[in-house]
């Protein structure tokens, strides 16, 4: 048995089913096993409420447009799904914070890169219990290193599509770790900043946050967008734009965000501090936005709480 499979975790089969984690199997004509050809989502859920699962359905439909999808997944049964393996989690382990990983395969074929004869996608559902990330990096920051690798080509396979083909990100952060950091920081093509391996990543310079546009060749991402809305109503002036990685030379601030990780400051790069190597004020304040908005949105969703 594989020695790393969560003690508190439960997937959601196709037809509904809940099954532990061992007994969740794939056929080996699966072509996300073979090809790297699903698409997947994740999210979790704050006191037994998930957070912007329609948000997460939307861009999973949008990543099948992209990813040419014939039979496009159903996002209503998806998300049923998703709430149902909640429902059954915390009925097994109680009230507890999850993380929930959504992948859709696009189906099981014969042994043939050509998708035709493949049958329709289906998805999986996994939920585990939520393991926050270690405080000290939101106390003291973490260490992004510039890689070599380069974030892929949108034309080769758009950054856009939130694909279950992830080598070029693993690459990444592997060239990373190896050089004692945290994560990577990818440049694209023509060596502006993107996104680190599993976030987008901010600036601040001036007055100003600084962050790259969609067009660069980066995920759309949730957190993101909040971020943008957080920013509006702080007074916090947010700017889109193609930067290299000198012009992060003289930043103040560093920081990243993702659903699980929501915002946590970079205070290292390469080696050197960013800014005096301690969070900055800006990220400390969007940061703090962005759990009260969670609060909020909680709240508001609290009569459709997910915990029996």
């Amino acid at each position: 048995m594989f020695t790393t499979i969560p003690k508190k975790a439960l997937v959601a089969l196709p037809d509904f089913s809940i099954v532990a984690p061992e007994q969740a199997t794939v056929s080996a004509f699966d072509r996300s096993f073979h090809f790297g050809d699903s698409l997947y989502e994740v999210t979790r859920s704050y006191e037994g409420i998930l957070f912007s699962l329609e948000e997460h359905m939307r861009r999973l439909s949008h990543s099948a447009k992209l990813a040419l999808f014939e039979v496009m997944p159903d996002t209503d049964r998806i998300a049923a799904m998703t709430r149902e393996a909640c429902r059954a989690f915390f009925r097994k382990y109680g009230n507890t914070d999850v993380y929930v990983r959504i992948t859709v395969s696009r189906g099981v074929g014969d042994l043939n890169i050509d998708r035709r004869g493949a049958s329709e996608p289906y998805a999986l559902v996994f939920v585990k219990e939520f393991e926050p990330h270690a405080q000290k990096y939101y106390d003291n920051g973490a260490h992004y290193a510039v890689v070599s690798r380069r974030r892929n080509h949108p034309d080769a396979l758009d950054p856009a599509m939130k694909s279950g083909n992830y080598l070029n990100n693993i690459l990444a952060m592997a060239e990373a770790r190896a050089r004692g950091a945290d994560d990577a920081l990818m440049l694209n093509y023509q060596g502006f900043v993107t996104e680190g391996t599993t976030n987008n990543v901010y600036a601040v310079k001036g007055n100003a946050v600084l962050t790259a546009p969609l067009s660069v060749g980066i995920l759309a991402g949730i957190t993101r967008d909040w971020i943008f809305q957080i920013c509006e109503s702080e007074g916090v002036e947010l700017k889109e734009k193609l930067f290299t990685v000198s012009e992060l030379e003289g930043c103040q601030e560093m920081f990243l965000s993702s659903a699980t990780k929501e915002v946590m400051p970079i205070t290292k790069l390469s080696g050197k501090p960013i800014g005096d190597g301690k969070p900055g004020p800006v990220t400390k304040k969007l940061h703090q936005a962005l759990k009260r908005l969670i609060a909020q949105y909680c709240e508001k969703y609290r009569s459709q709480s997910l915990y029996l």
